[in-house]
């Protein structure tokens, strides 16, 4: 029966069932999928699909860094991993960072070696080893924030003695942040010594990103949103209620916040200065 049902399958499904996984799949992936090994022969036959190593198959023109971990038999891991999960990342990392079980060394890749599935645990471990303390709070974060796992599995993931790090991490986290900007922009304020309150409610314009020091707002400005018709329109309405209020506020584009952090705390010190100093 499982054998008839997948003959009469959607010509392209094969595809697409490969493209859930990038532009390789492990053949015993496709066979859980319910794909026969005489249907897969027959795809690689009529050129839909190829070979690119042992147990593996691929779209016509697949990925090159697919059919290298495809060959080495791994999976992008770390950072690599993180991005392709959904999760926060400020950069990806120059250099591939994948997960085998060999642990042998693959050229210019970064090794990580797992045994058997790898986990959203273990790549959250490896982004507290290889990334920045800023690099693993935006993973961290958005792993709670978007509901993959829970503060109790991350403190049980994280209980060793060598730890202590990401324990430290875990204790910044914001379970209310809205994005990667304002979790990076929250991170560097209070670094610089500044008290941060995450989502501050204001009468009448609603939830501010962040409130420094109880009298500056900021605003961090993702592209996504804000550069639309419906989103400039509402900015303006915000900011205009925001002086009635009386509150300053701040709006800090991706690329300051992501990539210049110094000059965003620059103008948050000169803006509480001039607030202070009226």
């Amino acid at each position: 029966m499982a054998g008839h049902q997948g003959k009469n399958r959607h010509p392209d499904s094969l595809e697409r069932v490969i493209s859930s996984f990038g532009t390789v799949a492990r053949r015993r992936d496709l066979t859980a999928a319910g794909f026969s090994s005489w249907q897969l022969s027959q795809a690689e036959t009529h050129g839909r699909i190829v070979g690119v190593a042992r147990g593996y198959f691929g779209l016509p023109k697949p990925d090159p860094l697919d059919v290298l971990l495809a060959k080495n038999h791994g999976c992008r891991s770390c950072l690599s991993r993180a991005k392709q999960l959904g999760l926060w990342v400020i950069r990806e990392p120059e250099r591939l960072h994948i997960a085998v079980a060999h642990g042998r060394p693959v050229m210019g890749c970064v090794v990580h070696r797992i045994r058997g599935t790898q986990t959203l645990m273990d790549v959250l471990y490896q982004c507290v080893k290889c990334g920045s303390e800023v690099e693993a709070l935006c993973a961290l974060e958005s792993a709670i924030v978007l509901k993959k796992c829970t503060f109790a599995q991350l403190r049980h993931a994280f209980a060793r003695r060598e730890d202590v790090a990401a324990r430290a991490i875990i204790a910044l986290i914001d379970p209310q942040s809205q994005s990667i900007l304002e979790t990076v922009a929250r991170y560097y304020i209070q670094k610089a010594g500044y008290n941060v309150q995450g989502q501050f409610y204001v009468k009448g314009v609603g939830h501010l990103d962040l409130l420094v020091d109880g009298i500056l707002g900021v605003e961090t400005d993702g592209q996504t949103y804000h550069n639309t018709p419906d989103g400039w329109s509402e900015d303006l309405r915000r900011d205009n209620l925001l002086v009635v209020n009386g509150l300053w506020c701040l709006r800090l584009p991706t690329e300051i916040v992501l990539q210049r952090p110094e000059i965003m705390l620059t103008w948050v010190r000169q803006a509480l200065e001039k607030i202070q100093g009226a």
